[in-house]
């Protein structure tokens, strides 16, 4: 992670998130075939980087909700 989620703008977090989502689903579908994966962590991984950048776009919703209300 070159640059920090925090500091990407919310058009980046929307294309990083589409790119982890697209991974994973390419994950779960190696997986169905052929039963392995070159490396077992990587659906954690790639998991874990779906609820980072989910956390920050809701963060950021909640943050313009309190200061627009």
């Amino acid at each position: 992670m070159a640059v920090s989620y925090h500091e990407m703008t919310e058009k980046e977090l929307d294309k990083q998130l589409e790119s982890f989502r697209k991974e994973l689903r390419e994950l779960r579908f190696t997986y169905a075939v052929t039963r392995s994966l070159q490396n077992s962590a990587r659906p954690r991984l790639v998991k874990r980087s779906i609820a980072r950048i989910l956390t920050i776009k809701r963060e950021r919703e909640l943050k313009a909700a309190k200061g627009g209300a």
